[in-house]
């Protein structure tokens, strides 16, 4: 094995964290998996937590549940989530503008600007929802964290490691942080909007540096605030609903002791329905609101333009900046307030020059902004995107300084705890099982919350490294927008094609795809309905698309494209499924037409030159077809909807699994005999309802289907029904199992997205193959939207609707497998090291009849060494050495 080659395997047998430091010991990742998996227990109420106690009875329960993980005879856990989704709060750029550090949902990222390359997670415990973090004024290194538990904590976000952690009863909602100086020091304070019970909100404002939390509630109101910023070290706290504003101001002499502050609030009706606001304070306070219509109000002075004096009857009108089509997503004043940013839905940041009204833009983001920060020193924009990107750039040149890319999944769904109506369309690479390659939308458009996206066409390929949690490559697989403006002239949406299929040959070295794209119906509004032509125009466009890697670029190279691979009279037909065939350069597709089609490369020659004076070229064809139309028993049904199909682990047979059209072909399977193209058996009664998926361990066929996961032993002809919707009602093909096996580790897992009793509920059992005993069985709080199989680890992949990636593994043959891998990898590296340390001395020396000699007779004694023994037969490394030593010593 090659020395490279070893060294990557050597990497992708680890389980470790992607964003820790140092490799973390077989012991240590078991003990952090099940950490993760179990859950930390909660902190007294209202006490600071002893993080290094905290830390030893971590490792305490970590020792006790390896005792209780002994007795199982197969402890499968889940490592530490990697990718998700990044939420609306505000990124941090530190005051060096050094470190980004980006939210998610349960975790903080910290990355270099330097590189764009994340150097830390701060991952929460399970349940923790982050809902503000805010860096300590006093020391930057430190990081407060809240969550909408009532739960805060500090970290040093530079080490990595939590310094301390309070537990409250309220339910928070927002939170600002500043600084007041106590008895001349400085001293942190928390500015909170909390829920009550009641309905009710409340302002708080607490003391984060003592032992205990002590806090005083300054406001109570019906209204339902949701946004608090605060300025001049907390003297004036700016608090809104989107329909009324909230002002409260103080005296520093006041905010010296919380036990008795009093602010005095006022509140104002706002014109407009505000989707966010700034707050600027300096010789005035002045306020910047953004609002769903498109226009930005400016209020200088806001106590006189929006409150009014005291003295005064009448209020001043704000300054209306307007441009924006759609609601205005955020907006910021400048350091020198001479400046208002603002981002929305048209993916253009555009800066407005108070003084002038003169605008700048900067257009074609790649997707709607979400949010802007400018640096503390005023030389940086932080921008976050829909698409799951952050950039920092250059405020004098609008160039990106830095750029993070997260996994730019945009599933179907309805919500965090819902069902997604389709799957997400992923493939592990084949060589490189840690990138994961997964179809993506071009641009993402947020829902009126903002903090979603909605359904978009997937019509870019992204590569991601779920190892390392980062970013690799973007690609187009179809026909995109020049920009990413989705309303036409009209106003009707312009929708990107999308890719439905992918997949890759066993060496990575061809990848095929299947895109559709069909009209809006606006557009062919004036066509004559009547009409084949107009029946035909609202048919999708499908293509059938075969791409060659280019390892000079990094990028894969479109060979041959298919128009309508399938089709009927007068119309295309859906592909219905698209599969590699292992260890061959072949792909197989089933169209809606019941028509299945084998796909291979044949060399491709111009007209009028020899072939030995041509590049070799490649381009693909098919080279048979199978037509089940006579296998349905019904030549006159309408096309298939759905179907699944899979080879097996050698090739030679291809399994298709068709809907039942009578009661006579309920759970139709047939093997085709994929040399001569040719249905080889067909078998009844396998499986209930539609098919979704389908997958071959051994002579194990595992069919998953809208009412159940059965296996069919095709040497036995034995059929066995492991999972039925006893347990989960499956209404539909929308909420259908996902299931895949790893030859590995002989097992099958399946991942149930259903609801029992009205209520959604998702769960991932892995069952032991070929004793079919549940060995692994766990309830999963957010929808999973693709299952894949690790065949090199052994590990399966579970990717969720919130865009988050975990592994689950078998620690006991993980680390046999990593031992096996390790020693296997170093005898690989010793034997290439003494050969090219050989081959490089032969070429340093003139050639002489005796050091020929002597080279023969070296290779002939590392032969006896080594000979034709396979690498696990292989004795010790110090009894290998000892070898070599005499061998060339007697040499």
């Amino acid at each position: 094995m090659p020395a490279n080659q070893s060294a990557r395997h050597q990497k992708r047998s680890r389980l470790s964290d992607a964003a820790s430091e140092k490799p973390a010991r077989p012991n240590e990742e078991r003990s952090k998996r099940r950490r993760v998996s179990g859950g930390n227990g909660s902190p007294n109420f209202n006490t600071e937590e002893p993080i290094d106690g905290a830390e030893d009875a971590s490792n305490s329960n970590a020792q006790t549940q390896d005792v209780d993980m002994q007795k199982r005879p197969a402890p499968w856990s889940f490592s530490r989530p990697v990718g998700g989704r990044y939420n609306n709060l505000d990124p941090i750029l530190t005051d060096d503008e050094a470190y980004l550090l980006v939210c998610l949902d349960t975790a903080i990222q910290v990355f270099a600007t330097a590189t764009s390359r994340l150097s830390r997670t701060l991952q929460m415990e399970a349940g923790q929802r982050i809902i503000g973090f805010s860096i300590c004024p006093e020391d930057q290194e430190n990081l407060f964290v809240f969550t909408s538990s009532g739960s805060i904590s500090k970290w040093n976000w530079s080490s990595g490691k939590r310094i301390s952690r309070w537990e409250t009863t309220s339910t928070t909602v927002s939170t600002s942080l500043a600084s007041i100086e106590k008895e001349g020091n400085k001293t942190t304070i928390s500015f909170s909007i909390t829920s009550q019970k009641d309905g009710k909100r409340q302002i708080s404002i607490s003391t984060l540096g003592d032992k205990k939390i002590q806090g005083t509630n300054v406001l109570e109101t019906s209204q339902r605030l949701n946004t608090i910023k605060v300025i001049h070290d907390g003297r004036v706290i700016v608090a809104s609903d989107g329909q009324r504003l909230f002002m409260g101001t103080t005296t520093s002499a006041e905010l010296r002791n919380l036990e008795t502050v009093q602010y005095s609030w006022r509140e104002a009706t706002l014109p407009v329905n505000a989707t966010c606001f700034d707050i600027r304070g300096s010789d005035s306070i002045d306020l910047a609101v953004g609002e769903s219509g498109g226009s930005i109000l400016i209020y200088q002075n806001v106590l006189n333009t929006l409150f009014g004096k005291e003295t005064s009857d009448k209020k001043s009108s704000p300054r209306k900046l307007h441009w924006h089509r759609g609601s205005v997503n955020t907006v910021r004043w400048s350091k020198d307030g001479n400046y208002i940013i603002s981002g929305g839905q048209e993916s253009v940041m555009v800066l407005w020059q108070l003084d002038t009204g003169r605008k700048q833009f900067l257009p074609h983001l790649s997707s709607p902004i979400c949010n802007i920060v400018v640096s503390t020193s005023g030389s940086s924009y932080v921008i976050k995107l829909a698409d799951n990107s952050v950039m920092v750039m250059s405020t004098r040149e609008l160039q990106p300084l830095a750029t993070i890319t997260g996994l730019q999944l945009c599933p179907d769904m309805g919500g965090r705890a819902e069902p997604p109506k389709s799957s997400v369309v992923a493939k592990l690479h084949p060589q490189q099982p840690e990138r994961l390659i997964v179809a993506v939308p071009a641009s993402h458009q947020l829902t009126q919350n903002q903090h979603g996206s909605q359904p978009a066409n997937a019509a870019v390929l992204q590569t991601y490294d779920i190892r390392a949690n980062s970013h690799i490559s973007r690609q187009a697989l179809a026909r995109t927008n020049a920009t990413t403006l989705s309303v036409s002239p009209e106003g009707s949406q312009i929708v990107a094609p999308d890719v439905k299929h992918l997949d890759i040959v066993h060496d990575a070295k061809w990848l095929a795809t299947v895109d559709s794209w069909v009209p809006h119906a606006k557009d062919v509004e004036a066509l004559d309905r009547s009409s084949p032509k107009s029946i035909a125009a609202l048919r999708p466009e499908i293509f059938l698309k075969f791409w060659k890697w280019d390892a000079s670029s990094d990028t894969w190279e479109l060979v041959t494209r298919i128009d309508s691979p399938h089709f009927a009279e007068n119309h295309q037909s859906t592909v219905l499924g698209l599969v590699s065939r292992p260890s061959a350069h072949e792909f197989a597709t089933l169209g809606s037409d019941s028509v299945l089609r084998f796909w291979c490369p044949t060399a491709k020659y111009r007209s009028g030159l020899k072939a030995k004076d041509q590049p070799e070229q490649s381009t693909w064809k098919c080279r048979g077809l199978v037509d089940l139309k006579g296998c349905l028993d019904n030549a006159q049904a309408s096309p298939l909807d759905t179907a699944s199909m899979s080879f097996s682990e050698d090739g030679s047979v291809l399994a298709v699994c068709l809907p039942s059209t009578s009661a006579a072909n309920d759970g139709l399977v047939l093997l085709i005999d994929a040399r001569n193209c040719a249905v080889h058996y067909r078998r009844t009664g396998v499986f209930l309802g539609n098919p979704c998926s389908t997958s071959f361990l051994g002579s194990h066929l595992f069919v998953a289907s809208t009412h159940s996961v059965a296996v069919w032993d095709t040497v036995d002809d034995i059929v066995k029904t492991i999972q039925s919707s006893g347990s989960v009602d499956l209404p539909g093909a929308g909420n259908s199992q996902l299931i895949a096996v790893n030859a590995r580790t002989k097992s099958l897992a399946i991942a149930t997205r259903g609801s029992k009793r009205g209520k959604n509920r998702f769960q991932i059992n892995i069952y032991d193959v070929p004793s079919f005993e549940v060995v692994f069985q766990e309830t999963l709080k957010i929808s999973p939207v693709a299952l894949l199989s690790d065949s090199y680890s052994g590990d399966y992949i579970v990717i969720d609707s919130a865009v988050g990636v975990q592994r689950l593994g078998c620690m006991d043959k993980s680390s046999q497998k990593s031992q096996n891998n390790q020693s296997r990898d170093v005898t690989g590296q010793i034997d290439s090291g003494l050969a090219s340390l050989f081959t490089r001395g032969q070429e340093r020396l003139p050639a002489q009849n005796d050091e020929d000699t002597d080279s023969s007779a070296q290779a002939k004694g590392l032969a006896s060494v080594f000979g034709d023994t396979p690498a696990y037969s292989l004795p010790a490394i110090g009894v290998l050495f000892r070898n070599v030593v005499q061998t060339l010593g007697s040499t």
